[in-house]
């Protein structure tokens, strides 16, 4: 138990200080409240320029954001989540659980095999049809002749 403690203390102090979900400057530097102006600029660059720093970082489009994986969560969090269900099922349900995602991965490796049956059967089918649609079409024909 107070191994588990001592974990779960050390991997709160090892991601605790993370800031995952709020980007940080690029550049390491800090800016004043205003950016500073040149004399020779006009119109819209002195515009821009002159604008408060909060305005010149804010974002301009929402497409810029990275996207997360799964339900919004991030790599990070997932692994986060899945060292912590490892931790709560413990090592004799893990190994049950691998034992059924293996019987599960070979059932899924024969899909493609059946899909490609499906698709021949179905192509001789269609071939069939086709052959009888163009007979009863000739005998038709043969017969307003």
């Amino acid at each position: 138990m107070k191994s588990f403690a001592a974990t779960i203390v050390s991997l709160a102090a090892l991601f605790g200080n993370t800031s995952a979900f709020a980007p940080g400057n690029a550049f390491g530097a800090q800016r004043s409240a205003v950016a500073p102006t040149s004399p020779f600029t006009q119109g819209q660059s002195y515009i821009a320029s002159n604008q408060p720093i909060a305005i010149q970082k804010q974002r301009s489009s929402v497409a810029s954001v990275q996207t997360m994986g799964l339900f919004g969560l991030g790599a990070p969090e997932i692994a986060i989540i899945l060292i912590a269900g490892a931790f709560l099922l413990g090592p004799q349900k893990l190994a049950e659980l691998g034992k059924e995602a293996g019987k599960m991965a070979g059932e899924l490796k024969e899909v493609p095999k059946e899909f490609q049956e499906g698709l021949a059967e179905g192509e001789k089918m269609a071939q069939a049809t086709k052959k009888e649609i163009a007979e009863s079409s000739s005998a038709t024909t043969a017969e307003k002749e």
